[in-house]
């Protein structure tokens, strides 16, 4: 069995997510990340006491659209874990190393199926004007960092002319993201559970981006604070109805009964 995951305001939460999601909670927290030696990322103790158990029965692989320096601040209290997804798709670390021959497979799709990052930049700059800050990512796509919550109308507008461009569009918080079609987490994870022969597959995550892997798992996990609970498709999911960090709680329980049952 496998268990991928997506990482943030899925398993983890920074301050921002704990206080939109968690704030009158009494939560009993432990730092899963941290940034210039200051905890920004955090999990409830016993969440972090299921993913251990899990761990140890099943392979957790974490799922992320952050860059790999992002994704290396996060350290799961020395979880093991053999594999890693990062940049969105575009990078697999199997025992901390990159998998070079992902790599060079997943470049050849980007440049084959999407118009380029400069064109795309160039129609979101010229014509869209979104207030907040362009940024980049490992040189493979692009978000933005919103100064304002974007409208319906506009998110529509600008989600629909860059699918015409080969990208996808997910806005997740104040993030709103760009990224080639063929990048994706479900590729990714097709690989590995080719490559370790994997029968069984658990997912979870929020957003969009997350859907490419979901949609290949036996047993799909949702959160009903993400982007996912409200997509067309959300019926073929296991939606936890508990919002923020006691949401990541219940899905890792709810996965361990998975896995124990399994193994019984």
């Amino acid at each position: 069995m496998m268990f991928a995951s997506d990482l943030d305001r899925t398993i983890i939460y920074s301050h921002r997510a704990i206080e939109e999601y968690s704030k009158h909670e009494k939560l009993e927290l432990i730092a899963v990340e941290k940034r210039e030696k200051k905890e920004v990322s955090f999990m409830s103790k016993m969440a972090l006491a299921y993913l251990r158990q899990l761990s140890s029965m099943l392979l957790f692989v974490p799922v992320t659209t952050r860059s790999l320096s992002q994704y290396q601040r996060v350290f799961f209290q020395n979880i093991a874990h053999q594999y890693a997804v990062t940049t969105n798709g575009a990078i697999i670390l199997y025992k901390g190393e990159k998998l070079v021959e992902w790599e060079e497979k997943i470049s050849k799709e980007i440049r084959s199926s999407s118009v380029s990052m400069q064109e795309l930049k160039q129609l979101l700059i010229n014509y869209f004007k979104i207030e907040g800050e362009l940024r980049l990512v490992e040189e493979l796509f692009i978000y933005y960092y919103l100064e304002k919550g974007i409208a319906p109308e506009l998110l529509l507008e600008v989600t629909e002319s860059a699918r015409k461009k080969g990208w996808r569009v997910s806005l997740q918080g104040r993030k709103l993201y760009f990224v080639p079609k063929s990048l994706s987490k479900g590729s990714a994870i097709k690989f590995i559970q080719e490559r370790e022969e994997i029968s069984t597959l658990i997912g979870a995550g929020d957003s969009l981006l997350d859907d490419d892997f979901l949609k290949l798992c036996h047993h799909p996990f949702v959160l009903s604070h993400g982007e996912l609970n409200n997509y067309p498709l959300k019926e073929h999911y296991y939606v936890i109805e508990q919002a923020g960090v006691k949401g990541g709680e219940v899905l890792l329980k709810s996965i361990l009964s998975i896995a124990n049952k399994a193994n019984s």
